[in-house]
């Protein structure tokens, strides 16, 4: 990861592009083991076998935390940024896998916060969820994008015309990152079969056949570049993505709990500076998930995000990529975000 020296604002991102692509590559060239993808089921938590977290009251906020290091899931790790929740506390269960695990623990009153992309956000609030956006996970996009699977023969967008792609689920991250990199290719996201995979069929549909490329985020990224035989078509940051990670609380949390939400956020803003300084406990948690040395290697590349407020710029932002939901057909409308963001900073 690349620790920026200024907090970063939401601008049409510059800069090279295609060098840090060509870095990634020789990267990957170097990772001369295959690589699996990480966290095997065995790992990772589901809806179904989750324990129910203890009613804390209202002091206590309940995390449903996912399988990548983000700041909510690495957060309960470090007793130092903790401290600024008090006199709040959390109280963590996990991980799950997204995009849906973790989100049917709060849904089901076992858990109150998790974290996804703002246009999985945006999808799920456009459907009627109850979900309250409290924190912006800001990140060039660099950690998202898509790669040819080994033997496929594709070595550019337009070679994925009729070809297999996998995503983890319509109107999800990996189906954005599909869709906005054809969009700003001037290609016809029509032109390609969408696989909608699990987290944990991820390695073994990229290396055996089964799709022709996946698009996809984070650890998956890394661990699909590392794959020999793959090629990195596009990343985030070349088509200017607008999706970064998002950390949400259920609405009768927020509204009932405000201040306790506002603490964890305080709580995140730590970590956040933490990783600004040395980030080396986000690569010291996906060793822990059980990364190879290669993958987070291919990590260490990815830009180091920081956290923001859901304030007038981030439900800003928030409205860009709704309206971007909405040039894509992933929704039919722009919906209403009153009621499903919380400034922590007031």
């Amino acid at each position: 990861m690349t620790i920026r020296s200024t907090t970063p604002t939401f601008p049409t991102r510059s800069g090279a592009p295609a060098t840090r692509r060509a870095r990634l590559a020789r990267r990957a060239a170097a990772a001369c083991a295959a690589a699996a993808m990480l966290l095997p089921a065995a790992a990772c938590g589901s809806a179904s076998d989750a324990k129910p977290a203890a009613d804390g009251g209202a002091d206590t906020v309940r995390v449903a935390y996912l399988s990548t290091a983000n700041y909510l899931t690495t957060l309960k790790d470090d007793n130092a940024a903790l401290k600024a929740m008090e006199p709040y506390q959390a109280d963590f269960s996990g991980p799950f896998n997204p995009p849906d695990d973790a989100y049917q623990v709060v849904m089901s009153g076992r858990a109150d916060a998790s974290s996804t992309g703002t246009g999985h956000f945006i999808n799920l609030v456009s459907q009627g969820a109850p979900w309250v956006a409290f924190a912006i996970e800001w990140y060039d996009g660099d950690s998202q994008g898509i790669v040819a699977a080994p033997g496929s023969g594709v070595t550019s967008l337009k070679d994925l015309y009729g070809k297999r792609v996998g995503i983890d689920k319509k109107g999800a991250t990996g189906d954005y990152v599909l869709r906005a990199a054809f969009a700003h290719a001037g290609l016809d996201y029509a032109k390609v079969e969408k696989v909608e995979l699990s987290q944990t069929d991820f390695a073994a549909a990229f290396s055996s056949g089964r799709i022709d490329a996946l698009a996809t985020y984070d650890q998956n990224l890394a661990a699909a570049i590392a794959t020999p035989g793959a090629k990195l078509l596009v990343t985030g940051d070349e088509y200017d993505s607008k999706n970064v990670s998002l950390h949400m609380v259920s609405k009768d949390f927020a509204d009932a709990h405000p201040e306790a939400v506002k603490a964890l956020y305080r709580a995140l803003v730590a970590e956040s500076d933490a990783a600004a300084k040395d980030p080396g406990f986000i690569y010291e948690a996906y060793r822990r998930f059980g990364a190879s040395e290669q993958i987070v290697d291919q990590i260490k590349g990815f830009d180091v995000p920081k956290i923001l407020p859901v304030d007038a710029k981030g439900r800003g932002m928030l409205e860009d990529i709704a309206r971007q939901y909405v040039d894509f057909g992933f929704i039919d409308a722009m919906p209403d975000l009153d009621g499903h963001v919380l400034d922590c900073t007031k």
